[in-house]
C-alpha cells in the first residue's frame, strides 16, 4: 500500500473529528515554533560592568617608617628632564613624575598636605626628598641617587603605637610589636627585625610600575641619619657620547680643510687636540663663562673643581664590556662552553668564523665620550664644555682658547655662543665618599620572603621574566636593530654594494663636476645627529657678549621688586 488514506468512505462524524485533531497539532506546532522565536529575537543580557579595585588606604600611624638612598638609571630622551615644576605642564613627563607615581601607587610614602599642588600632583612634603644632581630635558642617567624616607616592614614599638607613632618615625635598633593588635602575635615580632631580609623588596616593587626606561637598581638601607643625597654627594661623573667621523663626512677635495697638510677631511674630529683642550678644565676654575645663568638662583659663586676631565675610547676595552655578560657561562649557548681555539689552529684565512676577531679599534665608526668629575657642575655646565671641545676638534678653536674663557678676570662676560645636543649626556655615577653608603643591589637577595641567600636567576627582579635585564633587553635590542637597519641602508646609499666605495671609480672621490659642497656655509658639529649651518664661522672670542653675572643679577630683583638676599644665604647650585 502506498500508506494514503480513502476518506471517500468516511462518515460526516468521523471527518470532521480528523479535521478537529489536525488543527489541534498545527495549533500545538505554531505555539512551539513561536516559542523558539521569541527566545531568538530576546537580546542577550548586557554585560555587568567590572567592579573597579578598590583602593586600599592606608593609616600611616601604623607603620613604621625609614631613611633609605635608591640608585637608579634611565634614558632619558622621552622625558623633560629630572625634575618636576609645579604649575609647568611639559608634553613630556619629568622622571620625578614617574617616580613619584610609582612610590605613591605601592603606598611606599605618607607625604603631609600641600594646599598649594593639585591632587596627583608629586607631593615630597614630609618625605626627607633629596636628589643628587638634576638633568635637563633628553639627558639620560646611570646612577641618580634620591634619599627619601619610605615606609617599612619592621613593626612599631608599643609605645610608638600608643602615642599614635608620630609620622611613623622610630629608633630602628630597638625591637616593636605587631602595630595592628597587641595580643597578635607573628614570627616577625617574635624574633628581631633583620632591616635587610625582613623589608620590603623596595626595587622590584618600583620596577614593576615603572616604565622600561627607568629602573631602580640598588637600595641603601642605612643612610646617615642627616644623609642628603645632594650635599652628602662628593663627585658627579658625567659622560658625553659621540663619533668619529661626527659627521657625514664631506669626499672630494672640497671635504679637506685647511690647515697645515691640508689633509683632515670634514666630519672628522681632531680628537688629540680635544684631549689637549679637556686637560685644561681640570683644577678649580670659575665657570661663568661655561654655563647658562640663572637670575632667580642668584648665585655669584661659579668656582668648581674638576677632578677628571678627558676624552676616552669607548670602543676599546669599554666596548668589549658592552654586553660582557653574554659572555659568562650562565648566558652562553652551549654549557660549558666550548674552548678557545689556539693559535695554532686558528688558520690565516678571511672566512666569516672569524670576523668576531677583527680588533675592534679597527673598526669605524669609533664611539668616544668626554668623561668629566667633579664635585659639583653648575647649570648645563658640562654641554658648554663639551661645545667648545668640539669647536676645537673641528679645527675652529685652538686648546689654548680655553684657557682665556676660564680667565674671567679678562672676559667677565660670555659671549655668545650655543650648548651641545643633550641626547648624548649622562649623569654615569654620584659618588659618596665618607658618607659609608652600602648598597644591596638587585641580584643580592631574593626579597624578605625567603630570607638572605643569594638570589637565583628568578624571581629576584634582575634576571627572568620582566626582570630588569629583560626589559632593558628589549629597550636595547629595538634600537639595535634600528641601528642595523640604517647601517645597512646607509652602505647601499653610499655606494658601498661591493666594497667598491663611493664614487664611479671605486677609489672614494668624487667623480669632477659633482663637488659635494654646494654651499659656503660653514657646518658646525654639536652633538647632535646632523652638523649645523652657520655661514661664516665667527670666532668666539669675536662674538657680542653677554652681560655680567652681576647685571643679570640685579636686573632680576628690580624687575621682581626684591631685595638682595644676604651673602651666607646665596648657596650655590648643584646643576646637570
Amino acid at each position: 500500500m502506498d500508506g494514503k488514506v480513502d476518506y471517500s468512505q468516511w462518515s460526516s462524524e468521523k471527518l470532521l473529528e480528523r479535521v478537529t485533531s489536525l488543527e489541534e497539532d498545527l495549533r500545538r506546532q505554531n505555539a512551539r515554533y513561536e516559542l523558539l522565536a521569541q527566545k531568538r529575537r530576546t537580546p542577550s543580557p548586557l554585560p555587568q560592568p567590572k567592579r573597579s579595585r578598590s583602593i586600599r588606604q592606608i593609616d600611616p600611624s601604623k607603620y613604621s617608617t625609614r631613611l633609605i638612598a635608591l640608585k637608579f638609571a634611565y634614558l632619558g630622551q622621552r622625558y623633560n628632564g629630572l625634575e618636576y615644576h609645579a604649575n609647568n605642564n611639559t608634553r613630556c613627563p619629568t622622571i620625578e613624575e614617574e617616580m613619584w607615581k610609582a612610590l605613591d601607587k605601592a603606598k611606599l610614602i605618607f607625604p603631609t598636605t600641600n594646599p598649594a599642588l593639585k591632587e596627583g600632583e608629586p607631593n615630597w612634603e614630609g618625605c626627607e626628598y633629596s636628589k643628587s644632581g638634576r638633568t635637563d630635558k633628553g639627558v639620560s642617567a646611570f646612577g641618580q641617587v634620591i634619599g627619601i624616607r619610605v615606609r617599612s616592614n619592621k613593626p612599631l614599638e608599643k609605645q610608638d603605637k600608643e602615642a599614635g607613632a608620630i609620622n611613623g618615625k622610630e629608633v630602628f635598633e630597638q625591637d616593636g610589636s605587631n602595630p595592628k593588635s597587641e595580643d597578635e602575635t607573628s614570627p616577625l615580632n617574635q624574633a628581631a627585625f633583620d632591616p635587610i631580609k625582613d623589608e620590603i623588596p623596595y626595587p622590584q616593587i618600583l620596577n614593576r610600575l615603572l616604565p622600561p626606561e627607568i629602573r631602580v637598581l640598588a637600595w641603601c638601607p642605612s643612610p646617615p641619619p642627616d644623609f642628603s643625597a645632594r650635599f652628602s654627594c662628593g663627585e658627579r661623573c658625567y659622560k658625553y657620547f659621540f663619533t668619529q667621523p661626527a659627521f657625514t663626512p664631506t669626499v672630494g677635495q672640497e671635504g679637506l680643510l685647511p690647515g697645515d697638510d691640508g689633509r683632515q677631511r670634514e666630519g672628522w674630529l681632531d680628537i688629540e687636540a680635544m684631549r689637549e683642550a679637556a686637560e685644561k678644565f681640570e683644577g678649580s676654575h670659575d665657570f661663568r663663562n661655561f654655563c647658562k645663568v640663572d637670575p632667580s638662583k642668584q648665585i655669584d659663586n661659579f668656582r668648581r673643581v674638576i677632578n677628571r676631565s678627558e676624552i676616552v675610547e669607548v670602543n676599546s676595552r669599554d666596548q668589549r664590556r658592552r654586553m660582557g655578560f653574554l659572555d659568562l657561562p650562565p648566558f652562553q649557548q652551549r654549557y660549558p662552553p666550548p674552548p678557545l681555539p689556539s693559535a695554532e689552529d686558528t688558520p690565516n684565512t678571511n672566512s666569516h668564523a672569524h670576523e668576531s676577531m677583527t680588533p675592534i679599534s679597527q673598526q669605524t665608526p669609533k664611539i668616544y665620550a668626554f668623561q668629566v668629575r667633579g664635585s659639583g657642575f653648575l647649570w648645563h655646565q658640562v654641554r658648554h664644555m663639551v661645545a667648545i671641545l668640539f669647536l676645537v676638534g673641528q679645527g675652529l678653536e685652538q686648546p689654548s682658547f680655553i684657557t682665556d674663557l676660564l680667565n674671567t678676570a679678562k672676559h667677565p662676560e660670555k659671549p655668545t655662543y650655543d650648548m651641545a645636543d643633550p641626547s648624548p649626556l649622562v649623569l654615569e655615577a654620584c659618588n659618596f665618599p665618607g658618607a659609608g653608603l652600602e648598597w644591596i643591589h638587585l641580584g643580592d637577595y631574593t626579597g624578605h620572603e625567603a630570607g638572605v641567600r643569594k638570589a637565583g636567576a628568578k624571581g629576584n627582579g634582575k634576571h627572568g621574566l620582566s626582570g630588569t635585564v629583560d626589559e632593558l633587553w628589549r629597550v636595547w635590542h629595538k634600537h639595535k636593530i634600528d641601528e642595523t637597519l640604517a647601517a645597512s641602508l646607509l652602505d647601499i646609499a653610499a655606494g658601498d654594494r661591493d666594497g667598491a666605495g663611493v664614487g664611479d671609480g671605486g677609489n672614494g672621490e668624487q667623480p669632477p663636476g659633482n663637488s659635494a659642497r654646494n654651499t659656503d656655509s660653514q657646518k658646525v658639529y654639536q652633538g647632535g645627529d646632523a652638523p649645523r649651518l652657520v655661514g661664516k664661522y665667527i670666532p668666539i672670542l669675536q662674538r657680542p657678549r653677554m652681560e655680567t653675572v652681576d647685571a643679570i643679577n640685579a636686573k632680576y630683583l628690580k624687575r621682581k621688586g626684591l631685595d638682595a638676599p644676604d651673602r651666607h644665604r646665596r648657596r650655590s647650585e648643584v646643576l646637570g
